[in-house]
């Protein structure tokens, strides 16, 4: 391939073996065999390389991207990517583009679940079911991605199987209005979120900024936090002309806190009235309010990184830590692929999709084609740091259950399976089990859209 100034450079066939004909949202072509199938003598094409000794075939994609990371502990925007390129487009996905969430606004849905009174154990038919629902005027027979049903299923195994049936049983369980209550605790437009049961798919529009804020919650322990892209602006004489005045994480200790930042972030010398009037200072910091209790929270993040370590975000296990959790999402016919994952350091939100909303293609679920994303970014902001998550609160206690039914076995056996609870809500029904008792983990869908409406799009 010449590259101008009298310079050629090879390409492998391998590096281009991605370069398959898209035939349809369903199927793309074979790997290409030799170049003659998809270069002529002549054609201008792009090239890349990383080191300027292995070259590979690249374009400009059509499909768009957005990324953005946020400091649970303190609402600092770490990263923030709005598309490719911003010569192509001037639009920022990341803080302009409102998307439906798919199943990544599952955990919200659950939270709220939680609680009203559910556990991690409780168990949902995942079954075929028909809802009269005057909000979407029509008859509405939902079906899971792979038109199969797999009976009771506690809410654990739900969440980190993206089980569609289970969300919808449980909203309509719980009811919409508790339900809308709750999740707005997180900082989503109730305007924009639909009052029916297509809410517990994520049929909302929000933007990925928005979801993020939202998983900082689960991240930070159950505080509503609000992202900001400037910390504090300095003169060329060092002076303090502008103090981000965010809201922090605290505990415990507050006070002492809000004396030692104060230290580091008021300015030693004195800033005019007009600079302060243009840019004002911080006073101090401010702290965040707790929209969600700690139980909540540990139980949510404990379920989400079961996502991770079993359920459709596995990939990620590659990043070898075990305090990372989140939830993948994917919308009708596959137009918007998502990941949201954190652990108590970053909070990531990758979505995936066309500008102009149309599929992905078949393959092109949240697991597949954001995950990878995330796992890339987090590999490289969370390199060297030690590894953070919820401790368990007071409040949440271990006991042994049935994974068939959820309800408490002898606690001084090995029997069952271990499962979080709040003192308020342990079963008070116990079972035996056989001697013979193996447990067996429920299967899961390949991918977790379902049809939802056409109005709602």
């Amino acid at each position: 391939v010449y590259i101008g100034a009298d310079r050629s450079v090879a390409i492998a066939l391998k590096s281009v073996d991605w370069a398959r004909p898209y035939l349809n949202e369903n199927a793309v072509g074979e790997v290409p065999s030799d170049f003659s199938k998809m270069f002529a003598i002549g054609d201008v094409i792009r090239v890349a390389t990383e080191d300027s000794k292995q070259w590979s075939l690249a374009q400009v994609p059509e499909v768009s991207g957005a990324l953005i990371s946020v400091d649970p502990q303190n609402g600092g925007i770490l990263a923030l990517v709005g598309g490719f390129d911003y010569y192509y487009s001037k639009f920022n996905r990341a803080v302009q583009a409102r998307r439906q969430p798919g199943s990544s606004f599952k955990p919200f849905i659950y939270s709220a679940a939680l609680d009203s009174g559910y556990t991690p154990a409780s168990i949902i038919n995942d079954a075929p079911v028909v809802f009269e629902d005057v909000a979407l005027e029509d008859t509405w027979r939902p079906q899971n991605y792979s038109g199969k049903f797999f009976g009771p299923t506690r809410l654990r195994v739900a969440l980190f199987k993206s089980r569609n049936m289970v969300s919808i049983r449980l909203l309509n369980d719980m009811g919409r209005r508790h339900a809308m209550q709750h999740v707005t605790k997180f900082g989503f437009d109730r305007e924009r979120l639909p009052y029916d049961l297509t809410l517990a798919l994520g049929s909302g529009a929000v933007t990925p900024l928005e979801l993020a804020k939202g998983y900082t919650v689960f991240a930070n322990g159950g505080y509503l936090i609000e992202p900001y892209l400037i910390e504090r602006i300095e003169s060329d004489k060092g002076e303090v002309l502008f103090s981000a005045d965010a809201l922090l994480v605290c505990e415990t200790d507050c006070q002492q806190m809000q004396q030692q930042i104060s230290k580091e972030t008021i300015p030693s010398k004195e800033v005019t009235a007009a600079n302060t009037e243009s840019s004002p200072l911080s006073s101090g910091p401010r702290f965040a309010s707790r929209v969600l209790d700690k139980e909540n929270a540990y139980q949510m993040v404990s379920m989400m990184q079961d996502v991770i370590r079993r359920g459709t975000g596995t990939k990620a296990k590659a990043l070898g830590r075990n305090d990372l959790a989140g939830k993948t999402g994917t919308t009708n016919k596959q137009h918007d692929a998502w990941f949201s994952g954190f652990n108590g350091d970053v909070v990531a939100t990758i979505w995936v999709g066309f500008d102009q909303d149309r599929p992905l293609g078949k393959r092109e679920v949240g697991g597949t084609a954001a995950l990878p994303i995330w796992m890339d970014y987090m590999r490289a902001a969370l390199d060297g740091k030690a590894e953070k998550t919820l401790q368990a609160p007071e409040g949440i206690v271990t006991m042994r259950i049935d994974p068939k039914t959820g309800l408490l076995v002898d606690q001084d056996s090995n029997q069952g399976i271990q499962e979080t609870f709040r003192e308020q809500y342990i079963p008070t029904t116990s079972v035996e089990l056989d001697n013979n008792f193996t447990f067996q983990q429920q299967g899961g869908d390949p991918a977790e859209a379902i049809e939802i409406p056409e109005q709602l799009f």
